[in-house]
């Protein structure tokens, strides 16, 4: 426990960030960071585009996903989407981009703290690769798709 507590004060001075101890009853430790209040954060939700995914050898990229221009001067801190398929398409292969910066998605919803630090200016794509195969046939439309970006100015 005495380690842990090392690692987590370390850590956060490390970070820069004011560290609050305090105890409660019966002896416990309670320890809080405190973010620097220049470090205000915002939340961005973006609707992502219909997307309509065929069988194909290559990579099918969606339209820029763009922050407002409220937070073109803000790094990123976390990301989350959700995205839906009209139907089942088990061999689906899809990326969530951010510049030069792809991150393989394993599912169509998660979070993920990959991004964080980089400019929120520049725009964000999926990319969607269905390789042909047996599970492979006709074509499938990508709906309901949020992406939800986490900023700090």
């Amino acid at each position: 426990m005495r380690a842990m507590i090392i690692r987590m004060l370390g850590g956060a001075i490390a970070m820069g960030r004011p560290v609050v101890i305090g105890t409660v009853a019966m002896g416990t430790v309670v320890i809080s960071t405190i973010a620097p209040a220049s470090a205000a954060q915002s939340t961005w939700v973006g609707q992502l585009p219909r997307q309509t995914v065929v069988v194909s050898e290559r990579p099918l990229e969606s339209a820029p996903i763009t922050l407002p221009s409220s937070a073109e001067q803000a790094e990123i801190a976390a990301v989350r989407w959700v995205f839906e398929t009209d139907a089942p398409a088990p061999t689906l292969k899809t990326w969530l981009c951010h510049g030069q910066l792809c991150l393989p998605l394993v599912r169509s919803r998660g979070e993920t703290q990959r991004f964080a630090g980089r400019a929120a200016s520049l725009p964000f794509r999926l990319r969607f690769l269905w390789p042909p195969g047996k599970h492979a046939s006709g074509d499938r439309v990508i709906t309901g798709g949020q992406l939800i970006v986490d900023y700090r100015q």
